[in-house]
């Protein structure tokens, strides 16, 4: 009887050591992604074309507070493969004045680009001299609220799989 219970409380003892044993992770040590040591290459993406009046516009909700009337081209949106949303925004002033912008947003690195300004007289994009990738803020702080509630609605819980999935996001998350 001694001996059987010498045993089990060594077999025990030799579980719980094994349990212990085991490396203790909080990350996924089989996943395979992404290698984010690996530089990120932008696609060349021509300029599209310039909005001649019969497009689908939705208004975009900042806040109560916010001056002006943002407005996201429906039909110009395109998901690339280099993870970034190319749009056409129109930034409407309380008067009326449209002030067009072709852009970009690159998701995993939370920045924003202008490829081109428009010019509402000659209907033409104006490309900018220098056009940099531009931080867009963290959630705490929104340096720039148009481009925050875009990143919010095309890049929070990842990109959109598909053009169904991207239109559910821009009625849920940036039209009220």
């Amino acid at each position: 009887m001694k001996v059987t219970k010498t045993v089990l409380t060594v077999l025990l003892l030799g579980v719980c050591a094994c349990a212990l044993a085991r490396k203790e992770t909080l990350y996924n040590e089989h996943y395979i992604g992404p290698d984010e040591n690996q530089p990120w290459e932008e696609q060349a993406v021509p300029m599209p074309a310039y909005p001649v009046g019969n497009e689908q516009w939705a208004d975009i909700y900042i806040s109560q507070t916010y001056q002006g009337r943002p407005k996201l081209m429906l039909n110009s949106i395109q998901i690339n493969t280099d993870r970034t949303i190319h749009y056409i925004l129109n930034q409407q002033s309380d008067q009326g004045i449209n002030n067009l912008t072709a852009e970009a947003i690159h998701c995993p690195t939370r920045r924003m680009k202008v490829f081109g300004y428009g010019d509402d007289v000659n209907k033409r994009w104006i490309q900018p001299r220098n056009s940099q990738w531009k931080v867009i803020g963290t959630s705490l702080n929104q340096l720039d609220k148009v481009r925050s509630v875009l990143y919010q609605t095309f890049c929070e819980d990842g990109l959109p799989r598909n053009q169904q999935e991207l239109m559910k996001r821009i009625t849920t998350r940036a039209m009220r």
